[in-house]
């Protein structure tokens, strides 16, 4: 009678349980699915006796141990949001494996990693090391499976874990975002029993230098980066988001700043995100795809009441649907170091195989339990899709403009510092604009400047080309733009001061360079890139002061209107390495001038787009000092009044 009891117990609950699953909301279903594919590929991977994942990828600058870490730590995430989710019923899964397995996989791996004794260990925290970075994010994976991680652990494994992700205290963290390693590694041990005397006061010191990066409404700059891009989103508002989550009581002014912050950004950051769905590429770091999600997923778990729940839960889905609809797996069908696919180009010095998995930070959503709004509220449409704007972004000096569903970024006060260019490129961060569809292209060594969307100039005596470093931005408005900067670097003698000036209409842009050298140079202004699948793919032409190119899908035309006049259409010629990001061709319209010197005004217009017949020319009717006026077949008249602008 005990046996046939407890039997029926146990079916009563499987079945109370398969009926909540069942019950689960279809979005909640659907984010679910997406989830468990993403973690299909690493299950063949999970080993007995192993703490590290095989992922075939290239290695990183970092060495051997730090790259065997990232290789679980950051899929372990994955991993851990996934474990927290309510179940789904078996007839809606498309995979057998099981949250026991997957669970004990990680349990046995934590332990073994950080056993000096196992042959499997992780190795010590060393200053600067990338060891933090994935101490921090094991914590944040403790904490959200922790009835599935942590809690089973025996205390001696506890406390062997603890005493590894111990030698955080006192590790020196770069000055910039890593200092949240630092916080998130310390809060973790001090709220599991953990704490020792000086942590509190550690904690608050590390939090001070990262608030005296907040330029202001939510926008903070990375430091000695000294750059803005979506290191803001998964890194600073996503850790900021977490900590007030998990440990704001601890300090609940702080806690309310930081959401406070947070609410401010995420106004701004629903706009850098297409109709598409694809998230402008922009900085660095960006083979972490869709981690920028986070701070929505964060947001709306602590009912931050920033943007209606439907909104930012279409966002989420768009961005994810568009990655995975594109090839963005490697061989063992895991994540790639790439974009739209696999693309090594891209990639930093501290990139690993392991390292795309930081795109599970941008999960954060599943953490959100099935009832809540976000899952249940009807979706509504985010900016892109609602129509075109303009968003000044005072902090950064960004404009972002929704152009027919595409987003653009003008950057005026993101440094192309000379650290980021001399170790990640400056292509990153340097073109006057950056467009959803179309990517930009990457230089085949870390002195070249590609020549996509920026003014690039090439010294007749060398033979050397150069191209925008940092930046010190003027205006910053809805209709215009101008920043000041110096074409040269530090050892080459060579100094080409720019002011360069930006208006816009549409899906054109109006672009003025002011120049001056004192030696023979050719400028070179080019439009934006498209990707092409084969060298000789699209279509192109040339005209008096124009260059077209064309894909199939988009075009992109640049027209000379004084200073460059002779037009070309830049490809990849076949058996070339690749430098597109989108695609392993490419082609770009450029103008240039010929090799001159003294004082010289360029000016051009670029414009891309959907292909359609307003890839016309301009006429320039008008060109009086503060007054412009230009006339096009398709678009119309074009006046702009600014005292910016010369005569002509």
């Amino acid at each position: 009678m005990k046996l046939k009891t407890v039997m029926t117990l146990g079916l009563l609950l499987g079945l109370a349980l398969n009926l909540r699953a069942e019950a689960l909301p279809e979005s909640y279903v659907a984010f679910e699915k997406m989830a468990e594919d993403l973690v299909a590929p690493l299950v063949p991977l999970l080993e007995p006796g192993k703490s590290i994942l095989d992922l075939h990828g290239p290695a990183s600058d970092h060495g051997e141990l730090a790259d065997r870490l990232e290789s679980v730590a950051r899929p372990g995430l994955l991993l851990a949001l996934w474990l927290q989710m309510e179940p789904l019923p078996e007839d809606q899964r498309g995979h057998d494996f099981t949250r026991e397995a997957v669970a004990g996989w990680y349990r046995e791996a934590l332990v073994l990693g950080t056993d000096p004794a196992s042959g499997q260990y992780w190795g010590e925290l060393l200053n600067y090391h990338q060891h933090g970075v994935e101490m921090a994010v094991m914590t944040i994976s403790l904490t959200v499976a922790r009835d599935w991680i942590w809690d089973p652990l025996s205390q001696a494994e506890k406390d062997q874990v603890a005493e590894w992700l111990g030698g955080m205290r006192g590790s020196a963290r770069y000055w910039n975002n890593h200092l949240y390693f630092g916080i998130l590694v310390i809060e973790f041990l001090r709220a599991e029993g953990y704490g020792r005397p000086g942590d509190a006061e550690a904690v608050a010191f590390m939090f001070e230098q990262l608030e005296a990066m907040h330029m202001g409404n939510g926008w903070f700059k990375d430091g000695i980066n000294e750059t803005y891009d979506h290191y803001n989103a998964y890194a600073f508002h996503t850790y900021g988001l977490w900590w007030a989550l998990q440990y704001g009581d601890t300090d609940p002014s702080r806690a309310t700043r930081w959401m406070n912050w947070a609410r401010s950004f995420v106004q701004d950051y629903a706009h850098f995100y297409a109709a598409s769905g694809e998230h402008l590429p922009y900085g660095r770091s960006i083979t972490y795809r869709f981690n920028g999600l986070g701070v929505f997923g964060l947001a709306a778990r602590l009912n931050l009441g920033v943007l209606p729940d439907g909104e930012m839960r279409r966002l989420c889905r768009k961005n994810l649907e568009f990655f995975l609809s594109h090839p963005i797996g490697q061989d063992q069908g895991c994540l790639s170091i790439g974009w739209t696919d696999e693309f090594h180009g891209i990639a930093e010095p501290y990139s690993c195989a392991g390292s795309p998995y930081w795109a599970a930070k941008g999960l954060m959503m599943l953490t959100i339990p099935p009832t809540h709004p976000f899952w249940t509220d009807a979706e509504l449409p985010y900016p892109a899709e609602r129509g075109d704007f303009v968003r000044v972004i005072p902090a950064p000096r960004f404009i972002l403009r929704g152009i027919g569903g595409q987003v653009e970024l003008l950057n005026g006060g993101s440094q192309v510092s000379r650290g980021n260019a001399e170790r990640y490129g400056p292509w990153k961060w340097s073109k006057l604009s950056y467009r959803t569809g179309h990517g930009f292209l990457v230089g085949d060594s870390l002195d070249a400047y590609p020549v996509d969307a920026v003014l690039t100039v090439e010294r007749q005596s060398t033979g050397q080309r150069m191209g925008r470093h940092s930046t010190i931005p003027i205006i910053t408005e809805a209709d215009h733009m101008a920043y000041l900067y110096c074409l040269g670097t530090r050892d080459n003698g060579f100094n080409l001061p720019v002011r360069t000036d930006i208006f816009w209409k549409g899906p054109w842009l109006l672009v003025l360079h002011r120049v001056d050298s004192g030696e023979a140079v050719c400028y070179r202004q080019g439009g934006l890139a498209l990707g092409l699948p084969s060298p000789d793919a699209g279509s192109e032409s040339t005209g008096p002061g124009f260059a077209l190119a064309s894909n199939g899908e988009l075009s992109s035309f640049v027209q000379g209107l004084h200073g460059l006049g002779s037009p070309e259409v830049r490809r990849l010629e076949a058996g070339q390495p690749r430098r597109q990001l989108l695609a392993p061709y490419d082609a770009t319209p450029v103008m240039q001038s010929g090799f001159v010197s003294g004082r010289q005004i360029l000016a051009v217009v670029i414009g891309s787009g959907p292909n359609e017949e307003q890839w016309e020319p301009w006429t320039l009717v008008e060109a009086d000092q503060g007054h412009w006026h230009l006339a096009h077949p398709v678009t119309g008249d074009w006046e702009i009044e600014d005292p910016a602008l010369p005569a002509l």
